[in-house]
């Protein structure tokens, strides 16, 4: 069974796909046609990935797509996950892809659906014709992790913290973070890491003005690489929603995710050791639970 999806999204909305893909990668041909760096961390389940973002794709969206100068791999189906409602996209597939079936979905499930984005992912990938199981392919990433390979070294005792995502309004505030990074009783014996990514830039002013004589080492925008190494290395993970966050517990990092403006039913992080902490509690209270999580983490690993 051949088949190209179609799903051009932020990191943590492509890896939600994982569940899915891990499940049928000996069982089906597939190819991806989404955005980087999100395609490079699923390739072990692929035949071949797209970027998205290159090779004139945007044209599937004119009323004239350039169909010859689009690399179409040899496939029986079509699976899109765009917004799509004046249907030009599948026109224009349809246009570039004559006799193949075309399956086309909305990106994400309605905010009021109680379901999580990567079951609604996988069994729209089912409804397509793929040999997808959703519910088993979820409990899978929930009791293993997907993106591991080999066994990650974690004597280091270093802990990751991320404070940002692609939504300020998913964010914990500043203050949270710093109070988090000073308090000695939580970070103590502990290497910290603070990464920053792109939209972080504010971080600057507070990094100069707060954590001056603080020693915690600041990473900003590493490569891939770097990144999974970080990560793969890190005994604990803390941050928001956001693609990185998935990441980590993909890789079965020990991890913390903090919600605030999103819905962790539609959103929580899949993987082996996760642990969800909403905004609505005093901070001391959010400090207690991640210093409980961080005795156990430290437990496992003496």
């Amino acid at each position: 069974m051949r088949a190209l999806i179609i799903r051009p999204s932020a990191l943590g909305d492509t890896l939600l796909l994982a569940p899915a893909l891990y499940q049928i990668a000996d069982k089906a041909k597939l190819t991806l046609l989404g955005k980087k760096p999100g395609i490079d961390f699923l390739k072990p389940f692929l035949l071949n990935c797209l970027d998205y973002e290159k090779g004139g794709w945007h044209t599937l969206f004119f009323e004239k797509p350039h169909c010859k100068d689009l690399s179409f791999p040899d496939v029986e189906r079509v699976i899109c996950f765009l917004s799509d409602p004046s249907c030009k996209l599948k026109q224009g597939l349809r246009k570039c892809l004559k006799y193949i079936s075309i399956f086309s979905f909305p990106p994400f499930p309605q905010r009021e659906e109680k379901i999580h984005v990567a079951l609604y992912l996988a069994s729209c990938l089912k409804k397509s014709g793929l040999p997808v199981n959703p519910e088993e392919a979820i409990d899978e990433a929930q009791r293993r992790p997907l993106l591991g390979k080999g066994k990650p070294s974690r004597s280091e005792g270093m802990i990751v913290l991320h404070p940002g995502s692609g939504s300020k309004k998913k964010n914990f505030p500043p203050e949270f973070w710093l109070d988090l990074i000073i308090n000695k009783d939580l970070m103590i014996s502990h290497k910290c890491i603070l990464l920053l990514g792109p939209a972080e830039g504010q971080w600057d002013q507070i990094i100069a003005k707060e954590l001056s004589g603080i020693e915690i080492e600041i990473i900003q925008s590493p490569h891939r690489d770097r990144l999974l190494s970080l990560l793969k290395k890190a005994s604990f993970y803390i941050g928001h929603d956001s693609g990185i966050t998935h990441l980590a517990a993909m890789l079965g990092t020990p991890t913390i995710c903090l919600f605030k403006n999103s819905n962790p039913l539609q959103w929580s992080p899949l993987g082996p050791d996760v642990t969800i902490i909403d905004y609505g509690k005093p901070h001391q209270v959010i400090y207690k639970k991640i210093k409980n999580e961080l005795t156990k983490v430290q437990k496992l690993l003496a």
